[in-house]
């Protein structure tokens, strides 16, 4: 019974526990509110709209940004906001996200002050705004144009362009294609998310879908970039047919553009080249005091990070010779991301030292030579040479080899073997005086023991339940996880409301099942004539039209809730459309 009783105040006690360290979390999750302002472009001309976001990190109860400081250089034509909290690794964050439409009211460098919210305050902002362009730039009256911009026309070979396509339509466009930029020796991929926003042309207000490329010429000389087209259906007023072939048909065209490769400069040596627009090398894991211990294990980071290139133009990350010292390499961690304009690689490896006697130990220092496409120079990013005290080993054991995660590599020299020293044996005989001592210690420790264990196994067996109780309530696909995961995605974009949300949601599903399909219209010639194309027919009008609402939640969901309702018979193939979607997932 005393067990028992004490057993219940140990789990009393230890959940118990479990509010504070919530409570604890939620006061150190309250006092750390970020916040930061951002444009969507930092360039615009008389007549287009910039978004102006404010994102509040650490909370989702902030209000509304004051704005009114706005009002003399802005027409504010708008305010949203959506919030989101998400749990990773156990860890709560949440974010407010407020976007504010603005049209500036005259042409120069504008600055945005700092606005404060949520008791923080944000960085002041600028925005470079061109006069108006002419009548005759732009293609006004025309429905639907493109216009092209590389950032340089000029770049080295294996240097990075930011190319920007910006395609202009005024009415409701459908089921249109906008090719790939592409050439002969030039490598494309996409940068960022696409950018829409509305601009005003010779006293017409346009529709910018604007889209970036990182374009990397590989050979030297008179390169040329093909044009960019687009071919598709307008719907005219009152008709909605447009959508899928029966409207007026449009099509427009870029200029091609040519690049004059500029060959790797002599001035640059022998080694990488790196047309970069910055690189920097870092070095992690050094201990504080510079003091190490013979034979035992040190992990150091060494990272590679550049931008204006993707990672597999850089080296593979190496330390220098290291004397007395073996090296476990790890394998190198690669990744190739953007800011929306440039390229941003980096390589990152970790490396396991385990000196093998006492004395100093020199890190000589570790340089990678790059060339400057900014400043037009070599440059050389530098770690500089480190010197550690490697003292004496105070431990009977040796040391043991680090377990180096991947594929490890055996070091250069085998580690010295040592020999290990029986234990010194010590009397373990208790006097008779201290038995009764002993017993009661030996007692408390394992009464602890079993609160401990009955406390963590109920917890476990409550978590078990619990999963077991959402495994079940949840229906399962077997064998097609992603499929059943991209249908949960529609169904809930379908219940949000947002055009474009719907639209890329519904055709990542359908491609879980039809991969070859390549936009909505694809996916309309692909079903039975009903309801489901009626549905996508009202999405893209939603999406591209004119403020069409598209439709509701319910007839949505209840149109797709059993499926696709594939074509029998023969249907339009997807492959037959000879270029990619305008409006990619």
């Amino acid at each position: 019974m005393r067990q028992h009783r004490a057993l219940q105040r140990g789990r009393l006690r230890w959940l118990w526990l479990v509010p504070m360290a919530c409570m604890l979390a939620t006061s150190a999750w309250a006092g750390s509110v970020t916040v930061r302002a951002f444009l969507d472009r930092d360039h615009a001309q008389l007549g287009d709209t910039v978004t102006l976001n404010v994102e509040i990190d650490g909370t989702t109860q902030a209000t509304a940004p004051d704005v009114s400081a706005l009002q003399s250089d802005f027409d504010i034509l708008g305010m949203s906001h959506n919030t989101g909290i998400s749990i990773v690794n156990g860890q709560s964050s949440s974010k407010t996200l407020w976007a504010i439409a603005l049209r500036p009211r005259h042409a120069g460098v504008i600055r945005i002050p700092s606005l404060t919210v949520a008791g923080q305050t944000t960085a002041s902002l600028t925005l470079t705004v061109g006069a108006a362009p002419a009548a005759t730039q732009g293609g006004p009256g025309q429905p639907v144009f493109i216009r092209v911009a590389p950032s340089t026309r000029t770049p080295y070979v294996g240097e990075q362009i930011d190319l920007a396509v910006r395609f202009f339509y005024a009415s409701t466009v459908g089921n249109g294609s906008l090719s790939l930029p592409h050439g002969n020796g030039i490598d494309v991929r996409p940068l960022g998310q696409d950018n829409r926003y509305q601009v005003e042309r010779g006293g017409r207000i346009y529709h910018v879908l604007e889209k970036h490329y990182a374009v990397i010429p590989r050979q030297a000389g008179s390169l040329e970039l093909a044009p960019v087209t687009f071919y598709g259906t307008m719907a005219s007023p009152g008709q909605f047919g447009g959508f899928f072939g029966n409207g007026r048909t449009v099509a427009a065209r870029s200029k091609p553009i040519r690049l004059d490769v500029r060959a790797r400069p002599s001035a640059s040596g022998k080694g990488a080249w790196l047309p970069a627009r910055k690189l920097t090398l870092s070095l992690e894991g050094l201990p504080a005091d510079g003091q190490i211990e013979a034979g035992q294990s040190l992990t150091l980071t060494l990272t590679e990070k550049v931008t204006g290139l993707p990672f597999e133009s850089l080296p593979e990350p190496e330390l220098p010779a290291l004397d007395g010292v073996d090296v476990y390499p790890d394998q190198s961690q690669d990744h190739t991301g953007d800011d929306g304009h440039w390229l941003e690689g980096t390589r990152t490896r970790k490396f396991a030292l385990v000196p093998q006697q006492a004395g100093t130990l020199t890190i000589p220092a570790i340089t990678l030579a790059w060339w400057n496409v900014e400043t037009n120079q070599k440059e050389v990013a530098r770690i500089p040479a480190h010197k550690l005290h490697v003292t004496a080993t105070t431990k009977a054991t040796a040391a043991t080899p680090p377990v180096v995660s991947g594929s490890a590599m055996a070091p250069a020299v085998a580690p010295a073997s040592s020999v290990l020293s029986p234990p010194t044996a010590r009397s373990s005989a208790a006097t008779p005086s201290r038995f009764g001592d002993h017993l009661l210690a030996w007692f408390a420790l394992g009464l602890w023991l079993v609160t401990l264990l009955a406390a963590g196994g109920y917890y476990a067996w409550s978590r078990h339940r619990r999963a077991a109780e959402t495994k079940s309530s949840v229906p399962q696909a077997p064998g097609k996880p992603d499929r059943r995961r991209q249908r949960q995605a529609f169904m809930f974009a379908a219940k949000q409301g947002d055009a474009a949300a719907r639209c890329d949601t519904l055709l990542a599903w359908a491609r879980s099942e039809r991969p070859a399909l390549r936009h909505l219209g694809d996916l309309a010639d692909a079903l039975e004539p009903g309801v489901q194309v009626d549905a996508i027919a009202g999405l893209q009008r939603a999406r591209y039209g004119t403020g069409a609402p598209g439709p509701d939640a319910d007839t949505l969901l209840a149109a797709f809730d059993k499926g696709f309702a594939w074509r029998r018979g023969p249907a339009k193939s997807a492959a037959d459309a000879a270029l990619p979607p305008l409006y990619p997932s």
